[in-house]
């Protein structure tokens, strides 16, 4: 009985637990942090896609009246150098916003809204349709781009995403 006392007393190897249940603390906390600055990571490149999907929606519109009446899809490849003279429709935007996805960036997970009636509402800058009912893509109508985003906390866990979402509106000026 006595024997069975001092083993129970006996200290050798607690070392060895503590360190264990520190380091798993530690591993956890540090998985944690790297999470959360792939989220944030992601917030920053949704907020400037959308940016990016406006000013290329505004640029380019839906009924580009320029001599040249090309899709871009049809033109180039989506990149920084696609041509301006195209004739852009919601899926060009989304190909252009998913190309802009980089280290971390998942491009599937990019949509954007789908209607070209959303991306180019008809609407000035005040909310009034004056001018931009018969053509969405005057000079002071507006283009609004929604980007969403679908983060995958556990990359080896299935079904645990966030959505996040940006949306940016330009005035077309010329």
């Amino acid at each position: 009985m006595q024997k069975l006392l001092r083993l129970a007393h006996d200290e050798r190897g607690s070392t060895l637990v503590e360190f264990a249940m520190t380091t798993l603390l530690l591993v956890v906390l540090v998985a944690g942090v790297l999470q959360w600055i792939l989220a944030m990571y992601a917030y920053h490149f949704t907020t400037y896609a959308a940016q990016e999907g406006a000013r290329f929606a505004a640029v380019r519109g839906y009924t580009w009246s320029k001599s040249k009446t090309t899709s871009c899809s049809t033109s180039a490849p989506p990149s920084f150098t696609m041509p301006y003279e195209c004739t852009a429709s919601a899926a060009d935007i989304q190909n252009y916003v998913q190309s802009l996805a980089t280290g971390g960036i998942k491009a599937s997970n990019i949509t954007i809204n789908e209607t070209s009636s959303y991306v180019w509402p008809g609407t000035t800058a005040d909310n009034t349709s004056t001018g931009c009912t018969t053509n969405a893509n005057s000079q002071g109508c507006m283009v609004k781009v929604t980007v969403s985003y679908s983060l995958s906390f556990l990359p080896f866990i299935t079904g645990h995403t966030l959505t996040i979402g940006a949306t940016s509106e330009n005035v077309i000026l010329q």
